[in-house]
């Protein structure tokens, strides 16, 4: 014991984890590599400003710390995947959290403030910036120095484990997976918050800098995290890919084969017509469309594969009607739509060249991806005439 860490690291480490303590003290004063700007000896010892900066983790106290690139921005970036997290886990006071990669704690305070039993395991040499939340909002938590894939808690010991941008630090994603799944109890809930690349090819480049540093990055394609989870027995509850991968997972304790599809809940929703057509005076058609999400998953225009709105468009002759264009203009949507949510946009629909009759058929699509209607949304036809000039 040191400073209220139980350090159960030692000389079973294996060379990355080394690399890997050693980078921690030779970046943490490098806004570059996610550090910090500031002469400091010891973050726990931290006092004025710098001390605020940490305690206000990670909505921000305004200062210099959080408009400067470095490790209090790269936090605060991931401030709405919190909240989100925050309100699909439902913690309840007395649960048992495990907090895997905490860092500075930041993440195990607020838990420990909502009353859970909470312990904190990373690592690095952060872990006793506990102190600083332990004094200001008169909480405690366990404070345990070691890997998080290795490290070995009873089955069973936890009803929620929680990542905060930590699993992509691990160099055997399936062997995390299958100890977090390892040491949740039967319908335990698993948290996170990760980056994630949406090709292989970016995938292969990313944490570049940081490697060099020798910290450790393997980041994954969405499916791929997801198959690590569900091949562990953990069951997709809820999941958001906006600017990272945030998802609520479920031990369910049995062999996932029916569950490897990440979206596959994602695509329930229904479209309706909020304000009927305008016309545009010769331009585009305007439609009010309403949408709303029945899915586990959040609809957004800030990922790598966002939900818009579009349309098919039809022309209709003689009781038919014969595709002209099944890809058409794009409606972004505002703002994030989450499970039971709604919103209402404002579509377009180009007006066609030749005169005649039309119907837009309103669709979503997941960029990327696929078609909401071809995952049994309903689409909304829109009909309309486009007349001689």
């Amino acid at each position: 014991m040191a400073d209220g860490v139980l350090d159960l690291t030692g000389a079973g480490d294996g060379p990355s984890i080394v690399r890997e303590q050693d980078a921690a003290y030779q970046t943490e004063r490098d806004p570059g590599l996610g550090g910090i700007n500031e002469r400091f000896s010891d973050l726990s010892a931290a006092d004025g400003p710098l001390k605020s900066a940490i305690l206000a983790l990670p909505h921000g106290d305004g200062s210099k710390y959080y408009r400067e690139a470095g490790y209090f921005a790269n936090v605060q970036t991931s401030v709405a995947a919190f909240d989100f997290l925050l309100k699909h886990l439902s913690p309840r006071t007395g649960e048992r959290l495990l907090d895997l990669g905490a860092d500075v704690t930041w993440s195990t305070s607020h838990l420990a403030r909502r009353g859970l039993r909470c312990i904190a395991v990373d690592i690095n040499h952060h872990l006793a910036v506990a102190r600083l939340f332990f004094d200001r909002h008169r909480v405690s938590y366990g404070l345990v120095r070691a890997d998080m894939s290795r490290v070995s808690f009873h089955d069973g010991a936890f009803d929620i484990v929680l990542a905060i941008n930590a699993l992509h630090h691990c160099s055997d994603l399936d062997a995390v997976a299958a100890n977090i799944a390892r040491m949740l109890r039967p319908g335990g809930r698993f948290a996170f918050i990760e980056p994630y690349c949406g090709s292989v090819e970016d995938r292969m480049h990313f944490g570049a800098v940081q490697i060099e540093a020798g910290i450790n990055e393997h980041t994954y394609l969405l499916q791929e995290w997801h198959a690590a989870f569900a091949k562990a027995g953990l069951a997709v509850r809820v999941h958001r890919a906006s600017d990272s991968f945030t998802a609520v997972y479920e031990n369910v304790g049995v062999d996932p084969a029916g569950d490897l599809e990440l979206f596959a809940g994602f695509y329930a929703g229904e479209l309706s017509v909020a304000t009927p057509a305008v016309d545009g005076s010769g331009g585009p058609l305007g439609v009010g469309i309403k949408i709303r999400n029945h899915g586990n998953g959040v609809w957004c225009e800030r990922s790598l594969f966002p939900v818009r709105a579009s349309y098919h468009l039809y022309r209709v002759e003689g009781g038919g009607k014969t595709l002209t264009s099944f890809d058409n203009l794009r409606t972004p949507l505002d703002f994030e739509v989450g499970p039971g949510g709604e919103v209402t946009i404002p579509l377009q629909i180009a007006r066609p060249a030749e005169p005649g009759s039309y119907v837009a058929e309103v669709d979503l699509v997941h960029e990327g991806m696929r078609w909401f209607s071809e995952r049994g949304v309903r689409v909304v036809p829109i009909a309309f005439t486009v007349t001689a000039a």
